[in-house]
């Protein structure tokens, strides 16, 4: 309706202003819904769009249209209200033109086709120092929908995972994995204040064990003079452990290293594949600094291309980024003094390498606490003579976790933290998706724990899988063919429930095309919840296995129209639609 609506008033305002001196067909003729019915199902405000150019008031515009505007079987009467809005009225028949095309297109409604625009999606990216914990659950959800979501708008989605496996980091998990190692055979050896604490490491510590007997075990290697020393914030006493450590193992330090990471990855990629979460690309961050004979890495590559625009320059030894030439509240350095490069010097090659890939979309997905982080990297793209406008920066505030009332510790501290799998043991899969997505990712989040697994009409997830569930049971009880629905009476559709749950029907495909350009996916949350609702006081007002037969007919197509949407909205999600609760 509201493209015959566009079509139609293309028309009039051709023939009522063709002298006017510009094209009447620049302007973009919008079609909104109304909220009151009283005022029409559609307006338009083109009338005061146009008063301007034309020089016209606008209430006058808005008759002429209305004068000219032929009403159909479809479109029952037009209004002009206020200083010019043009409302519509529309037939209840055509309103049923939505469960049609959704009978039709089924699995597909609200989909679009392919727009070949390509999209990069990086998002989780947790240092691989150990397993992901709730805090990370919030990022990989919104991820994980977001990319489903621009699929479904038609878009060509990669999904990366950013692997920091180079620098200091890793070489106080390789140390740290030693030492675990080491207590096998040595319970007395104790943990560095600043190494990994946590359990997981035991365990891996005990396959390295299987893998390597005591062939790393250094029995003369006394750390305790160091690790006496009880200086928790000391960088340089960090550092001196692991670099004792590092210097006695040689290339086995090496072996550890990657044999630690390697082994907390394959436990992050299993966490993320039960959490529904599946990233089809994984970038290595030490791959920046790798190089060929003859050729530079990808770092040394950025960093002459920023000098080559006359971006860099050295001061004290050091490399210089000029960021503050381009909006950021100082100069960043590239590369130290002794020759280390910063996280800095690999954000800026990463991100000029995912432009070099050609996508038309780059969008991160931070942590609110790196807000921070932008100024910077946009500055660095925008000297490197990148289109900026395809950048795309998500912040995902934190959640709290909340049991019967109060909010629950999680701490990082020595290792002690809530793994992503202890939540998904706790509340499903399904759940966690749901209430981490259930908010705009920029505002801050309460998991009421307690709210998540009950059955009740206070959970929003069971609130919309117990509309598809009733819906399912309905259409069973009837024995009938659904496919054999089309050709129902649609007029008969016309309690105010039924005019309500069609209109909302045909909202679904411009929400996802909203959603997805907005990066917005707890819009999807938001929409379903109104369908469920506007269908549960429809089910509870109403019979449907009727005598009437026609009556009977038309009412479980509108049923069936409202269980394909809700199964397609929560596809979108990565939740079932279940047959029955």
């Amino acid at each position: 309706m509201k493209e015959k609506i566009q079509e139609n008033l293309k028309g009039i305002l051709g023939d009522l202003y063709n002298s006017a001196d510009f094209d009447i067909k620049e302007f973009d003729i919008n079609i909104q819904e109304n909220k009151e019915k009283e005022h029409g199902d559609l307006a338009s405000n083109i009338a005061l769009v146009l008063a301007k150019p034309l020089g016209k008031n606008p209430k006058e515009i808005a008759d002429q249209i209305k004068a000219n505007f032929f009403t159909d079987e479809d479109i029952t009467k037009v209004e002009v209200a206020g200083p010019g809005f043009i409302n519509f009225f529309l037939s209840k028949k055509s309103h049923g033109s939505v469960l049609k095309e959704i009978s039709v297109k089924k699995d597909n409604y609200g989909s679009s086709k392919s727009n070949n625009k390509k999209v990069l999606i990086e998002y989780v990216s947790s240092n691989p120092t150990g397993p992901l914990h709730v805090g990370h659950g919030r990022g990989a959800v919104f991820g994980s929908v977001l990319a489903r979501l621009l699929s479904e708008a038609g878009f060509k989605v990669d999904e990366e995972y950013y692997v920091n496996d180079f620098g200091r980091q890793m070489n106080i998990l390789a140390a740290s994995l030693w030492i675990r190692y080491a207590q096998i055979f040595n319970n007395e050896l104790k943990m560095f204040k600043n190494g990994y604490q946590g359990e997981y490491l035991k365990s891996i510590a005990q396959q390295l064990k299987e893998q390597k007997k005591d062939g790393l075990f250094l029995s003369d290697l006394d750390l305790n003079d160091l690790l006496d020393r009880d200086k928790q914030d000391d960088e340089s006493f960090t550092d001196s452990v692991v670099e004792a450590i590092r210097s006695r193992l040689g290339d086995e330090f090496i072996f550890i290293r990657d044999f630690a990471l390697q082994k907390i990855l394959d436990l992050i990629q299993v966490d993320l594949s039960e959490f529904g979460v599946k990233h089809n690309k994984w970038f290595s961050e030490s791959s920046l600094y790798k190089s060929k004979p003859g050729s530079e890495s990808i770092v040394d590559k950025a960093i002459n291309e920023l000098e080559s625009k006359g971006f860099i320059y050295e001061l004290e030894g050091a490399t210089w980024f000029k960021s503050s030439a381009l909006g950021d509240d100082k100069d960043r350095v590239l590369k130290r003094g002794n020759g280390e490069y910063t996280y800095f010097a690999s954000d800026v090659a990463y991100h000029l390498n995912k432009y070099d890939r050609g996508y038309d979309r780059i969008i991160n997905i931070w942590g609110s606490d790196h807000h921070g982080y932008i100024p910077r990297v946009r500055a660095a793209m925008e000297a490197s003579e990148r289109n900026i406008e395809k950048l795309e920066v998500v912040f995902i505030q934190f959640a709290n976790l909340i049991r019967s009332g109060k909010k629950v510790p999680m701490s990082t501290r020595s290792g002690e933290f809530i793994t992503l799998k202890e939540l998904i043991d706790e509340v499903t899969t399904e759940a966690a998706r749901f209430f981490y997505i259930n908010r705009k990712s920029d505002q801050h989040l309460d998991f009421d724990l307690d709210l998540a697994k009950e059955q009740s009409k206070d959970n929003p997830l069971y609130y919309i899988q117990y509309a598809h569930a009733r819906i399912c049971s309905v259409l069973n009880k009837s024995d009938i063919d659904v496919d054999k629905l089309s050709g129902s009476d649609l007029t008969l559709l016309e309690l105010d429930k039924e005019v309500e749950l069609q209109k909302t029907l045909k909202q679904y495909p411009k929400l996802i095309e909203r959603a997805a350009l907005s990066s917005e996916p707890h819009l999807i949350c938001y929409y379903l919840k109104d369908l469920a609702g506007i269908f549960h006081s429809y089910y509870n007002s109403e019979k449907f296995l009727v005598e009437d037969q026609s009556l009977m007919s038309s009412r479980l197509f509108l049923l069936s129209g409202v269980k394909q949407v809700i199964h397609n909205g929560l596809s979108i999600l990565g939740i079932n639609a279940p047959q029955e609760m």
